[in-house]
């Protein structure tokens, strides 16, 4: 396993999988649910609490994106479960942010890692850099120092 996480919805776990793992067997061994490729899943919290609902139904009311598979509204923040495959990380940051608009502030954090061709995706989206490679992220060159000095 290489990341958990809890939210009181659910629980979020990372696991490395063989090079060609057998799902199904996987599937009926784990209780729970097994997605594969992992789901994009955020905790969203703005500021001002009050956004809490108007961000629930941007992310997962009627016109939702169409890789957001569900949504969870709590006292101070949303979580947001979405294929990635369907539906970017830089439009659901979109989405939040043109409806935090009036108010400006929130914290975003994944609940389950983001794949590097997701991050330079996003990066690419937000810079305005469409050229972006995988080498220019900070982020794994400094996993695999970590993973390195602990080893």
């Amino acid at each position: 396993m290489t990341s958990w996480n809890v939210c009181d919805v659910r629980t979020y776990a990372t696991v490395a999988l063989a090079r060609d793992p057998d799902l199904a067997t996987l599937r009926s061994a784990v209780v729970g649910i097994v997605d594969e490729p992992p789901l994009l899943v955020l905790r969203v919290t703005p500021t001002a609490p009050h956004f809490v609902a108007a961000i629930a139904h941007a992310l997962g009311g009627p016109g939702r994106p169409a890789g957001v598979l569900a949504t969870f509204a709590r006292a101070s923040d949303v979580v947001v479960e979405c294929d990635r495959s369907r539906t970017s990380l830089a439009t659901l940051v979109a989405l939040v942010d043109c409806e935090l608009a009036s108010s400006p502030g929130r914290r975003i954090e994944p609940l389950v890692g983001i794949d590097d061709a997701t991050l330079v995706a996003f990066a690419a989206n937000v810079l305005g850099e469409l050229d972006l490679e995988s080498s220019r992220l900070i982020e794994p060159h400094v996993a695999r120092a970590l993973a390195a000095a602990d080893a």
